[in-house]
């Protein structure tokens, strides 16, 4: 079953699937909507919707792709990923009509504790409701996987914290000034050429040339061995100016965390140093291929 996400580069061996992140994760939860039954009903002037499924855990969300024209569509072929932060979280399942703009129709929830009393795996039809009132079903198989310290394996959720920046100066114009930097952020990547996973807020100068974040992320990974991470360190006030990267292989931060190994220098800066560490949480979960 083929599954579509923007990570699948840098994750997984060959293709990964949609996720969402949290803080603190004790485990990962996948969902397969299988298909759906939409009430004509509930649809402007009875015309065909086109609809999507937005899936919702505390704040994070993912959403199915968009269906065009049917009141029966069917996602088989997408696997969706959200990571859990509490055994007790609701699980939100939002059903959109995406045709001039994007319409409610309905919504269903499901509590995790049933996914959990049912031995980790459910499948589910489930009502959609709009106003108190019926609007279709969601077929849906759920899988929950805990965190398992004791394994060994590819697969599992990345902790990641970005600490402090050392040394932060900028050279200016032609004069090859050295200038102090005021508030730079990071921005962390896991391909060179793909959108950030997370950026931190402005850093706290509690010295002259030292930033601090402490700005921590989680993310699934389905592939630690050929995980790269990207860490930029940029000047916001000038147009995210890089003053210096690092790029590390994730199985070599994770040893360096455990080992106390650090800081890294940073590359394109005289003197910069960057301290970030990661965590690993091994999950028994066989991604879709």
């Amino acid at each position: 079953m083929p599954v579509n996400s923007p990570f699948s580069r840098f994750c997984n061996a060959s293709t990964g699937p949609q996720l969402a992140h949290t803080e603190n994760a004790i485990g990962a939860l996948k969902i397969i909507i299988q298909s759906a039954h939409i009430d004509g009903s509930s649809c402007w002037r009875w015309r065909r919707p086109n609809p999507s499924v937005a899936i919702r855990v505390n704040s994070t969300k993912v959403k199915t792709d968009t269906q065009s024209a049917t009141y029966d569509p069917t996602w088989m072929e997408q696997t969706l990923y959200l990571l859990v932060a509490s055994p007790k979280e609701e699980i939100r399942m939002r059903v959109y009509d995406h045709h001039e703009h994007r319409r409610l129709l309905g919504e269903a929830s499901f509590d995790m504790t049933r996914l959990i009393e049912s031995g980790m795996e459910l499948n589910a039809q489930l009502p959609f409701l709009k106003r108190r009132k019926r609007r279709g079903d969601l077929l849906c198989s759920l899988f929950y996987f805990p965190i398992s310290r004791s394994l060994e394996t590819d697969v599992g959720i990345v902790h990641l914290t970005v600490h402090r920046a050392e040394d932060l100066h900028r050279i200016e114009g032609r004069s090859s000034r050295s200038c102090l930097v005021v508030m730079p952020i990071a921005r962390v990547r896991l391909a060179w050429d793909t959108p950030s996973i997370h950026v931190t807020p402005p850093g706290k100068m509690i010295d002259k040339g030292l930033a601090l974040w402490e700005s921590m992320h989680e993310f699934l990974c389905f592939n630690k061995s050929s995980c790269v991470v990207y860490v930029d360190v940029l000047d916001p006030h000038l147009e995210d100016l890089a003053l210096g990267h690092v790029c590390l292989g994730l199985t070599d931060l994770i040893e360096a965390t455990i080992a106390k190994r650090g800081p890294w220098p940073l590359s394109g800066s005289a003197a910069g140093k960057l301290f970030v560490s990661a965590e690993w949480k091994p999950l028994n979960l066989k991604p879709n291929i």
